[in-house]
């Protein structure tokens, strides 16, 4: 139909009974006006089982919701187009119009300001590098089966993580041009508004950026800037402060082979232990480097190296904020298990988190100076991805094929260290490894229908001898396999496991606004958490797909005798158009 599907093609999560959908087409065109409907219908179901070897579900969870998104995409004239999402919804459970609601999740206005130049007003995506503004991939996931990966593209769709971008409200201005000599210039310019001041203790905090780039044949040159700055004057005797990043990123393209090198630096207005600014002269200086090339041995084969460097005081919000808000996991999750004690949250909370429509969720969308908590249970060598600060060290990589082949692989070793020494005289050091990749048995045999072997294991660990403290150990792991058969060619039958664990101790630094380390949490951690899934998906027609599936989720504390299952039954009945 011409509009952006990546919009309809994940869909969120959120606790309902069996429901059915009809979705119709609806497209109208001509020359202008012209418009396009279309959208996504989807009904979840996720009902909790007590059983007796059950010990940390509440009860039998029965609630639904019935959602409907519909977005139209219009071209108005040929330098202007809308494009919206509109969220129906209502809670069956309730049977009354009280629970009915309506939500807009994207507005967007865009077209051609002028010759060479195009903007975007509204919900728009920025994304840039991961050292400036990047999207963090998600903890816990290797190469899941298809059957994980249906509830963790829900998540993603409900908290509008697509691909790597950051999706913010504002104005974006790109321009265009080419060269007599085939080079290609290029300049991106956006504002957003972070947060609105309440006009008395919170002020307002914009985010703003301008990237020039200019690419010719095999190379490529970029300078960016950025600027995070809260406007202190729209509160009382408030003071304005700036996080101002720039950086410069050049490249060449051989045959068989490109390097890439990335600069930056940033400059922060220095707060006071009570966030306050201090004075202008008062400066929190930071920088990183990083380089890696890449060589192809084949068509199908491919090696990268990369190195970096991060300084510990290197402040980038739109590159170092996750989005999985962990200090808020109490107030989302079900915490008690038969009303009695507490439990850790697990990989399957995240996986099939419930959606309150107007409550809070444990996504963070939020651009934030300061670093937010993380779950060492993940590992501690990058919490914030590759700009997490205080870091430095090399990764190697090679690649075979992908998922359209037969088969793939993909296998990495990193190397990091501390830049500085936290809490005492000795750096930490990290390893990480990883082993992904797939395997179609099809290919064996002619005339099968697809089955797929897939699978990932990543390991990482952090270790620092110790004189007189408790030495850092600490051992993170997770494991991903799964199955997914096609016995015909609409009904897929798959099998999906997942194990998480951490064990060991680490002293996890605690930062203030000026990433200065103020104290340290001990992570003491002897931790196992693991997930099983089998599941069965009918495809109805080329845009309709019903998967039923059964989960049981195994938790285990180690050090504070915590044990215990859940089992679940999940619904998935999806339409788009």
């Amino acid at each position: 139909m011409g509009m952006d599907r990546n919009n309809f093609t994940k869909v969120p999560s959120m606790q309902c009974l069996m429901l059915v959908w009809m979705c119709i087409p609806f497209v109208m065109t001509a020359q202008y006006p012209s418009f396009e409907l279309g959208g996504l219908a989807r009904g979840v179901a996720d009902v909790g089982f007590l059983t007796t070897e059950d010990t940390l579900a509440r009860d039998v969870e029965v609630e639904s919701h019935a959602i409907y998104d519909l977005a139209l995409k219009g071209k108005i004239t040929s330098k202007a187009e809308v494009y919206a999402e509109l969220r129906l919804g209502t809670n069956l459970a309730l049977f009354d119009t009280s629970a009915s609601y309506a939500q807009v999740r994207r507005v967007l206005l865009a077209g051609e300001l002028a010759d060479h130049w195009r903007y975007e007003i509204g919900d728009m995506d920025v994304m840039w590098t991961p050292f400036t503004i990047w999207n963090s991939p998600s903890e816990g996931s290797v190469a899941e089966s298809d059957l994980f990966s249906q509830w963790r593209r829900l998540q993603d769709y409900e908290n509008f993580s697509e691909s790597n971008a950051w999706r913010l409200r504002g104005a974006k201005f790109e321009g265009n041009w080419s060269t007599n000599a085939g080079g290609k210039w290029k300049t991106s310019n956006f504002i957003s508004r972070i947060k609105a001041s309440d006009e008395v203790l919170r002020p307002d905090v914009i985010l703003m950026g301008s990237a020039v780039s200019w690419k010719q044949k095999n190379a490529f040159v970029a300078i960016r800037i950025q600027d995070l700055a809260s406007l202190g004057k729209t509160i009382p005797d408030g003071q304005g402060s700036h996080v101002a990043s720039l950086s410069g990123e050049t490249g060449w393209t051989g045959e068989g082979w490109s390097v890439r090198g990335e600069v930056g630096g940033s400059s922060a207005t220095t707060m006071d232990e009570d966030g306050f600014p201090q004075s202008s002269d008062s400066r929190t200086l930071g920088g990183y480097w990083h380089a890696k090339g890449e060589i192809a041995a084949s068509e199908m084969w491919k090696a990268r190296i990369s190195a970096r460097s991060v300084s510990d005081t290197y402040i980038s919000p739109a590159a170092q904020t996750k989005r999985i808000s962990f200090d808020m996991a109490p107030a989302s999750f079900a915490q008690i298990g038969n009303g009695m004690w507490n439990r850790p949250l697990s990989q399957g909370d995240l996986l099939t988190a419930p959606y309150l429509p107007q409550g809070a969720r444990p996504w963070n969308r939020v651009l934030q100076r300061e670093l937010m908590a993380f779950d060492p249970r993940y590992g501690t060598a990058s919490p914030y991805g590759m700009a997490t600060p205080n870091r430095r060290g090399m990764e190697i990589e090679v690649e075979r094929g992908n998922q359209e082949k037969p088969w793939s692989i993909l296998a990495s070793i990193s190397g990091l260290q501390d830049l500085t020494p936290e809490g005492g005289l000795k750096r930490r050091s990290y390893f990480g490894s990883t082993l992904a990749g797939h395997f179609d048995l099809a290919a064996l045999w002619s005339g099968m229908q697809s089955f797929q072997v897939r699978g990932g294991w990543q390991g990482q660990h952090v270790r620092r001898p110790e004189a007189f403290l408790a030495p850092v150990e600490l051992t993170s792991s997770v494991l991903d396999v799964g199955v997914d058969w096609a016995m015909t060619q609409t009904i897929r039958l798959g099998y999906g496991a997942k194990r998480i664990s951490s064990e060991g101790l680490d002293y996890v630094a605690l930062r203030d606004a000026n990433y200065t380390v103020v104290g340290f949490d001990l992570a003491n951690l002897n931790l196992e958490d693991q997930l099983h899934a089998w599941g069965l998906t009918w495809r109805l027609n080329e845009r309709t797909e019903a998967s039923l599936q059964w989960q049981r989720w195994s938790m285990r504390d180690d050090l504070i005798a915590q044990d215990g299952k859940v089992s679940r039954a999940l619904f998935l009945f999806q339409s788009k158009f």
